[in-house]
């Protein structure tokens, strides 16, 4: 549990709520940390754009790309 209370979608800045909208429609439920991350839109709209940046690149295969993000999470010890 964190120890600062995510924010819901209707309690974050009206700029972020599209973003944790997607982030719940993707993941199936609503995450902690783009909750946390939505005190501070400017770092939530950065951890997206970071988050999202192995993907645009187009540098690696699709699998590859899966497997190396599996890999990383695994590392870090992510949950998900």
């Amino acid at each position: 549990m964190p120890r600062i209370r995510p924010l819901s979608i209707d309690e974050a800045p009206e700029r972020v709520r599209g973003l944790m909208a997607e982030a719940a429609q993707t993941f199936g439920r609503p995450l902690p940390t783009v909750g946390i991350q939505a005190y501070c839109p400017p770092i939530l709209e950065a951890a997206r754009m970071l988050g999202g940046a192995p993907a645009r690149s187009r540098q690696l295969p699709d699998q590859l790309r899966a497997l190396v993000c599996l890999r990383v999470a695994q590392i870090v010890g992510c949950p998900f």
